[in-house]
């Protein structure tokens, strides 16, 4: 007998692409709804997908990055009722849902619980298995972890068949990889109907081996093809046949009743069954996006594609359903989601797919598919990198500023390819001046690096690579030479270039000319070869054109970025360098005569920070996996043998990438002049006010301080939780500001120099390392994570610092910490079995900082600034739009704007303009 089936939860999201997309976000407020406390550690989530996040300390979530559209909000927490809300969030809105949460009146432990249940509850529980789960092959694989959650209340409807859960059913899918957490509202089961409603939060399980991690991935795929969603999707597209789905009618006149047919479906069709078809079969509705299915009377459909133990025609081995849709109309959208389900009632093989066969809402269905039948070519998993730089050279001392953006052999692969992006600086004698490893997210790299104000030799190349770049050869690498020179050198006139070919980018400025320090918003349009717009991932960068002329790239996007030249048939069978998904570090440990030994290690992190217990294989190998940390970490090792005695410890040093370097680079000439591209004003002379005076320490790099600051005065100042107030009371020159609403504060200790990065806060630097600024963080923000009873002395200089170039225009903050603190493990380093290690992590991000005249309230002596604006982050939106503002500095001259993306589907985007021509 067929039943409508009302299953709120059986649907798929189709793939989208969100990297382009302009996503939401969904902030709010947990409390007790009787004590009015907030609830920490309260589950939120999106219905049906894996998408979550637990309340903080002061009960409050975010959820970013959402599609938009209608959502449901799940919450769930120990002891409450859980609850959900419906709402509906913008394209890039910001959408605040607060929620009072009401506890259990009575709250039985799980002991008091499990004593109720008698024979009657297991007999009611089989059934509701059945029913709730499944009766197939994944079913089987699906198990309830608290079944004694579960009661099973009598119905007012006779023969009907009801349960209820107060707390959350926690079901464990080992068919397809996902724990699920579903919070029931309503089951009901008759013979003609049955209803299951609720709210499921979807969590990966981890696999046990790669084997079953590739089980489960097929699973899924093979779970979604044969789904209604698929068969609808397909439907639209006119594909059904072509994904294995037949469809058929019932012939007029021919048998009602499928009992009162033959079991030879050769017989039946042109007899009781007929080709189904529909004039229209699928007509668009509103909104946009959705459609109509024409549907009319009882649909059978054959899934060619699949296999049934249990035939209902010898002669068709496979999956059959049968479907009666109310009103003759499915209402889907593109993705093949109903929008109306309570209108349809399926019987045979998909009426048996329960929770079992539940994927989450955002499963990547095509990407998973197209995943399956991918082929492991090397012209599939290959990956190329392009760096976009905020200008085309530099002066030592200056700051680089880079995106990087990748292409892939397959777009579906990009998950599954590296991680790790190296970055080197390579001077033209072909010794690695500097190296680093930037983390890659969603194909795409955005770092910084400072450049030694010592740097000489003009001639430099920087070169970016994968790991697995390596197996197809040096030419497959980023490499763009780059000039650095010392402030006396200038790009000759001649080296000038004013004209470029653009591609798929135009921009309009709100001015025609403008004037120093003045606001200027540009708007940029993005569009592809046809002339359509299209969204698309940038950067932007912004330059003084009489400090920075525009020279030639010699690199050009679309060139870096092509796939060519790896062939169809080449395999990855003889590819010796493995994808590098996160930091890992490989050891060895041996004995006394050199020979790997079996042990356990104990490494310690950041003088005894952390510890971390390892084992070593019986060759002497351990490995350090899915490490994410960023600049350098210390690691200690320690290994004994059996008896206790001391093993020896040491890590391998990956080989580096051979350097080949091309002997024709184009490099721009330079003239030399007598003033330096900066000129450094001085300032009133400053008496120094020595609070006490150390013989025993080093010269710094930036020479005599003006003010030495102990450690004893900090912490009589009465502010001795915080180093910057502390600070100002011992700095006559120092200032702390508040900037906007957010209270943020800033420092200040000299007039109002801008840097190079847009700065004007003072260098801060700890026992002679400069403290980087990373993120949305300021100088203020790092001083204030140190201790100041930690603290020898602090000293402060005001003047301009020219060895530290560009760094130390606005003044430094030197923290010089107690000699028992920086010691760390250096007393133990000697120690037997115990050995230390400097080993480095991620390069931190630093943050360009735009200048914003109409926020800064003091004065400001100077800006000569020559990046005036970088932007890696802008996002065109789908009418292919963008704008950004800037101020310019004290020059007058023209200012020039480089563009560089990737559309949604990978088109290049290259514009280069100027601006504020004379």
């Amino acid at each position: 007998m067929n039943k409508n089936a009302y299953f709120l939860l059986l649907a798929f999201f189709g793939f989208f692409n969100l990297a382009f997309a302009q996503t939401g976000t969904i902030t709010g407020l947990v409390k007790d709804a009787e004590t009015g406390e907030s609830l920490p550690f309260c589950n939120v989530f999106i219905n049906n997908t894996t998408i979550s996040t637990v309340t903080d300390l002061d009960g409050k979530f975010v959820l970013s990055g959402l599609e938009p559209g209608p959502l449901e909000v799940g919450f769930s927490f120990m002891g409450y009722v859980a609850e959900t809300r419906k709402v509906t969030l913008n394209a890039g809105g910001n959408l605040t849902v607060n929620l009072s949460m009401k506890p259990f009146a009575t709250e039985l432990n799980d002991v008091e619980i499990k004593a109720s249940r008698d024979k009657t509850w297991e007999r009611d529980l089989r059934k509701f298995e059945n029913l709730f789960i499944g009766i197939d092959e994944a079913a089987a694989k699906t198990q309830i972890l608290n079944p004694w959650v579960i009661d099973f209340p009598a119905s007012s409807e006779k023969g009907a068949f009801t349960a209820k859960a107060d707390l959350p059913i926690e079901i464990e899918n080992r068919f397809l990889g996902y724990k699920i957490t579903f919070n029931l509202n309503e089951f009901f089961d008759s013979p003609t109907n049955y209803r299951i409603v609720g709210a499921a939060r979807f969590e990966e399980m981890n696999p046990a081996s790669d084997t079953e991690k590739s089980t489960w991935e097929k699973n899924r795929a093979d779970v979604y093809r044969k789904s209604p969603m698929n068969m609808f999707r397909a439907i639209l597209n006119g594909s059904q046949e072509r994904e294995g789905f037949y469809l058929y009618g019932d012939k007029g006149g021919g048998s009602a009743s499928r009992n009162m047919r033959s079991d030879i479906f050769a017989n039946e069709l042109g007899n009781s069954v007929v080709v189904y078809k529909a004039d229209p079969l699928v007509t668009p509705t509103s909104p946009p996006g959705q459609y109509f299915i024409n549907l009319k009377g009882r649909i059978e459909i054959h899934y060619q594609k699949g296999f049934a133990q249990a035939n209902t025609y010898k002669d068709a081995p496979y999956p059959i359903s049968w479907l009666e849709v109310t009103g003759g109309k499915v209402k889907v959208r593109e993705n093949g989601m109903v929008m109306n389900p309570q209108d349809l009632i399926f019987s045979g093989d998909m009426d048996r797919k329960r929770i079992s066969n539940l994927l989450p809402l955002d499963y990547n269905a095509q990407k998973a598919i197209q995943l399956q039948d991918l082929a492991k070519t090397a012209k599939n998993y290959q990956e190329k990198v392009y760096l976009h730089t905020d200008k085309p050279y530099y002066y030592a001392g200056d700051q680089v500023f880079f995106k990087g953006y990748f292409a892939y052999g397959n777009s579906y692969l990009r998950d599954e390819l590296s991680k790790v992006l190296h970055v080197e600086l390579i001077s033209g004698d072909r010794d690695i001046v500097i190296e680093k490893k930037f983390q890659i997210r969603d194909g795409i790299v955005v770092g910084d690096f400072y450049l030694a104000d010592s740097l000489s030799g003009e001639k430099y190349f920087i070169r970016a690579y994968t790991n697995w770049m390596r197996n197809y050869g040096p030419n497959q690498y980023f490499l763009q030479p780059i000039s650095i020179l010392d402030p006396y050198k200038r790009i000759a006139p001649e080296e000038t270039v004013t004209t470029w070919v653009n591609r798929g980018a135009a921009i309009k400025a709100d001015k025609s000319q403008f004037g120093p320090r003045e606001k200027v918003t540009v708007t940029l349009n993005v569009s592809n070869e046809k002339g359509q717009a299209i969204p698309a991932t940038l950067s932007v960068g912004v330059w003084d054109a009489r400090q920075v002329v525009p020279v030639r790239r010699t690199v050009e996007m679309e060139n870096s970025l092509d796939l060519q030249g790896v062939p169809e048939t080449l395999g990855l069978d003889r590819f010796s360098y493995p994808i590098e998904k996160s930091l890992n570090l490989t050891g060895t440990v041996t004995d006394e005569k050199g020979k790997g030994t079996a042990a356990q290690v104990t490494a310690f992190v950041n003088d005894f920070q952390g510890m971390i217990d390892l084992e070593s294989g019986s060759n002497g190998n351990f490995v350090l996996e899915e490490m994410e940390f960023y600049g350098p970490m210390k690691l200690a090792f320690s290994a004994s043998d059996k008896k206790g005695k001391p093993l020896n410890i040491d890590l391998f040093t990956p080989l580096k990438a051979p350097i080949a370097l091309p002997l024709d680079s184009y490099f721009p000439k330079f003239i030399t002049l007598a003033t330096p591209v900066r000129v450094f004003e001085p300032l009133e002379e400053v008496q120094p006010v020595s609070k006490q005076t150390n013989s025993n320490t080093k010269p710094a790099i930036y020479g005599n301080p003006d003010f030495i600051v102990t450690g004893e005065e900090l912490t009589k100042t009465g502010s001795n939780t915080d180093l910057v107030n502390s600070l100002v009371g011992n700095v006559p020159s120092m200032r702390v500001n508040t900037t906007g609403a957010t209270g943020q504060q800033s420092i200040r200790i000299r007039g109002g120099a801008v840097s190079g990065s847009g700065s004007m806060e003072p260098l801060i630097m700890v026992n002679g390392a400069i403290m980087g600024v990373t993120g949305g963080a300021t100088a203020a923000d790092n001083l204030r994570s140190i201790n100041p009873f930690d603290i020898d002395r602090v000293e402060v200089v005001t003047r301009m610092a020219p060895m530290l170039g560009d760094q130390g225009r606005n003044g430094i903050i030197a923290v010089y910490l107690k000699d028992n603190l920086d010691s760390g493990l250096d007393g133990l380093a000697g120690q037997p079995g115990l050995k230390e290690f400097v080993v480095e992590g991620y390069q931190p991000t630093g943050n360009f900082v735009p200048v914003d005249y109409e926020q800064i309230s003091e004065p400001v002596e100077k800006d000569d600034r020559q990046t005036l604006y970088w932007n890696p982050f802008l996002v065109a939106d789908e009418k292919g739009t963008v704008s950004f503002s800037f101020f310019t500095n004290d020059s007058e001259g023209p200012v020039v704007v480089e563009v560089r993306g990737l559309g949604i589907d990978g088109e290049v985007i290259v514009g280069t303009f100027i601006l504020n021509q004379r």
